[in-house]
């Protein structure tokens, strides 16, 4: 069985980490129309195998963890986790933890967090005032810490760390560098904030974690709640240093990407404004439908119509395909993700390539997402492609913009829910326009949103229809 094509040039040791870096994307495209869909190269000293296609996706996706690891090839995540969370943890014991975090996503508590969700995103729009400008990345990761704090640990942590949320997040996530794949422990300024920024955020964890067992509460609809009342097989609990690394896995790991995929569905969206009109028409008419039955319902003919939010129930939001198109479309072109890794521990064939141990092996969403044989007109936005009838996509392992396989983002339906209500409640209250367009991703981040500042000009909706009479 033939090795993979090796791709030419790069520097010793170094290989194409510079090109690698500016440009990851573009980088493995090239690669890709040079040497096809399995091609191998060097990245600070180690071989890399990339590969992309729906039956290279599931031979990665469902290879045995004896053959290709997830937990070797993230290990630069260790530091952000912690010691044996997630990925730092042997394979069972991460099943495991993962099964105590399900039980915090199901359809029901989805339900439960929506009025949060909305909640939170009514809260935050209504201090924009009526018009203005904004830097749209900023706001939606701000408000995506709001949510992803209320919903997972409960309303203490916003009130325990207040403003410093959005700060911690960005020192967390700016630790994760392509240096950390070769040491994450490097003595580097970057790498120190990230520790310090943990340190903060599982302390605060860690006092609402006992201030609750101390005065125990019933029925708290968190994650937190779940995760206090869990336990191993063997029947050990979870210690406090577990319940609070897994939920800052979880919340980081959930709120940059969901603040990314909210960011480029918006900066897509606006950039196309010709698929504003049919989408406005959709949300008005789902709103106008809702509060209908709920007047209905109250049997009451004075009911004052609804502002933006306040007919926001799953049943709405369910009725908003095309919003939900648009941010399948985002992710799509703009996955949060660049790049999904394994390492071989074993000899794997991938679609006719012979991988040798040792082997980082490399998926990427961005890449994949815009193969022609799968996706007409790649490079174009088009949500329409994700509608019924069409089946661009609809594969298995087409769409890996959240992974596949048992690793799959078990946060992927929360994380939609998120997005479609902040832009249902953004774009019912507000007319928006880019600043500045297009809009390129900054690949200085290990999850890319578009390059700052990314601003937007907004004006009420209800000023703007004034203004027109």
């Amino acid at each position: 069985m033939p090795r993979p094509p090796r791709l030419p040039g790069g520097l010793p040791w170094l290989g194409h980490a510079r090109a690698f870096g500016r440009d990851p994307v573009s980088f493995l495209r090239r690669g890709r129309e040079a040497a096809g869909d399995v091609y191998s190269f060097h990245l600070l000293g180690q071989e890399v195998v990339f590969a992309c296609g729906p039956p290279a996706h599931e031979t990665v996706f469902h290879a045995d963890e004896s053959v290709l690891s997830p937990r070797e090839a993230y290990r630069f995540m260790s530091p952000v986790f912690g010691a044996g969370i997630a990925y730092d943890a042997e394979p069972a014991v991460m099943d495991e933890q993962l099964g105590f975090v399900r039980p915090a996503l199901t359809s029901a508590r989805l339900q439960t967090y929506l009025d949060l969700m909305v909640g939170e995103a009514e809260e935050y729009f209504s201090r924009w005032g009526r018009e203005g400008t904004a830097d749209l990345a900023v706001s939606l990761n701000e408000l995506t810490v709001a949510i992803a704090g209320r919903c997972l640990v409960g309303e203490e942590f916003q009130q325990r760390l207040s403003g410093e949320l959005p700060g911690l997040y960005h020192d967390l996530e700016s630790g994760i560098r392509l240096a950390g794949l070769l040491n994450p422990y490097l003595p580097l300024p970057a790498f120190r904030r990230r520790d310090r920024a943990r340190r903060r955020i599982a302390a605060a964890i860690g006092e609402i974690v006992r201030e609750r067992r101390r005065t125990p509460a019933p029925d708290r609809p968190d994650l937190l709640s779940v995760l206090m009342a869990s336990s191993y097989a063997d029947g050990s609990p979870l210690t406090e240093e577990t319940v609070a690394g897994l939920l800052l896995a979880l919340i980081f790991a959930g709120q940059h990407t969901s603040a990314v995929l909210a960011t480029w569905t918006g900066v897509l969206l606006l950039e196309h404004p010709e698929h504003l009109p049919p989408l406005l028409a959709e949300l008005d008419a789902a709103f106008a439908t809702a509060a209908d039955t709920a007047t209905a319902a109250a049997d009451t003919a004075t009911a004052a119509a609804p502002d933006a939010g306040s007919a926001l129930d799953l049943r709405t939001l369910l009725r908003l395909q095309r919003l939900d198109h648009c941010v399948r479309e985002a992710e799509r072109l703009r996955p949060p993700l660049v790049v999904l890794l394994r390492k071989a521990l074993r000899p794997i064939d991938i679609d006719g390539h012979r991988v040798e141990p040792g082997t980082l092996v490399m998926l990427s969403p961005g890449v994949s997402h815009r193969l022609p044989h799968l996706f007409r007109d790649p490079d174009r936005y088009d949500p329409g492609r994700h509608a019924q009838g069409r089946e661009e996509g609809k594969a298995a392992y087409s769409l890996i913009g959240f992974g596949g396989g048992k690793h799959r983002c078990v946060g992927l339906a929360f994380a939609y829910q998120q997005v479609k209500v902040i832009w249902a409640v953004l774009l019912r209250r507000f007319e928006l326009e880019l600043v500045r367009s297009p809009n390129p991703p900054d690949y200085s981040t290990f999850v890319p949103g578009p390059r700052a500042p990314c601003l937007v000009r907004y004006r009420s909706r209800q000023s703007a229809s004034q203004g027109e009479r």
